[in-house]
């Protein structure tokens, strides 16, 4: 008794499938996560670094119009 199947290359377990799909969906879930961190990081030290200078822009200015104009 022959099937319809028989000579043809057994195809991938649908457990293979469903567990390739689990392993990329964290994958990218890890990926998109480490981008946002990563992001988050930079924007936190731009947001240092353009605070530093203008308090370092005002603390020159306040420098400058607090001298006295005594000898």
């Amino acid at each position: 008794m022959a099937t319809e199947y028989d000579g043809a290359p057994p195809g991938i377990p649908w457990w293979f499938k469903v567990g390739l799909v689990v392993v990329a969906a964290i994958a990218v879930w890890l990926a998109v996560g480490l981008l946002f961190a990563t992001l988050r990081l930079a924007l936190a030290f731009a947001g240092y670094v353009i605070v530093a200078f203008l308090f370092y822009q005002i603390g020159k200015w306040v420098g400058r119009n607090s001298k006295s104009d005594e000898p």
